[in-house]
């Protein structure tokens, strides 16, 4: 997109357009180097160029501040709701851009081609192949490739999946506090538990369900006084322990 600028003629006393060049959008900046709006994304991370504040999924890519203030580039706010804010690079900005790309480029696929990462990424992505996975999101493909590959750093992961390392570790950090919270919970002792005995005639209908919290109840089509008398010369006899207070279902 060509931006003009506004000039007063000093002469004449009249208003002058003059051009500013050719200014493009991350976007467009990818499509000149055929890569895709996340992969151009990553370079220019990588040059320092733009920078991610937070690591969330939702935050944006923002121009660094010596970017705008050495005219390499400007940030276009929206200027109506239901717009969104976008980042244009400067025709020197490009040229700067240009001057490193292809060192940079390398320097990250040397990264990400160690064969631990290579290996994951091929594993992932066969992964998402066999099982019809492909709307796997990223957070899910963090979790998947901690979870099949643990001695990858969380720069790896990133670099497979062309994201912040920022964002691997939020990710991370949440599922490692989700697994100590299950943890203490399986820990925790039962308080004031009673013997329960139950006789069933037909086992495949009897269920166990074990609720979040540790409580035990029974799930049964038959589970009234009544009818545990009733199954007295059941086939299956079951014992266990059921926290008091807790109604059986």
């Amino acid at each position: 997109m060509e931006y003009t600028d506004t000039v007063l003629d000093r002469k004449t006393g009249e208003l002058l357009t003059v051009s500013a060049g050719d200014w493009i959008t991350l976007t467009e900046l990818g499509d000149r180097y055929s890569v895709s709006r996340v992969k151009v994304r990553a370079v220019l991370r990588k040059m320092n160029f733009l920078y991610v504040t937070g690591g969330r999924a939702h935050n944006r890519h923002h121009l660094m501040p010596w970017v705008v203030t050495q005219g390499l580039g400007k940030h276009v706010p929206a200027k109506r709701k239901g717009q969104y804010p976008f980042d244009v690079v400067s025709p020197e900005g490009q040229t700067w851009i240009a001057e490193r790309w292809s060192t940079t480029s390398e320097e990250m696929e040397a990264e990400e081609g160690s064969p631990a990462v290579v290996e994951a990424g091929l594993a992932l992505r066969g992964f998402k192949d066999d099982r019809g996975r492909h709307d796997l999101n990223i957070q899910g493909s963090v979790l998947w490739l901690s979870d099949h590959y643990p001695g990858l750093k969380h720069t790896e992961i990133a670099g497979i999946l062309s994201v912040t390392q920022q964002l691997v570790s939020r990710y991370l950090s949440v599922r490692s506090r989700q697994l100590q919270a299950a943890k203490l919970r399986r820990a925790k002792p039962l308080e004031k538990v009673a013997k329960v005995h139950v006789s069933v005639d037909h086992p495949a209908d009897f269920m166990l369900s074990l609720p979040s919290g540790g409580a035990r109840s029974i799930t049964h089509v038959h589970n009234t006084p009544e009818s545990v008398t009733q199954h007295k010369k059941g086939h299956l006899s079951v014992t266990l322990f059921a926290q008091l207070g807790t109604a059986v279902q």
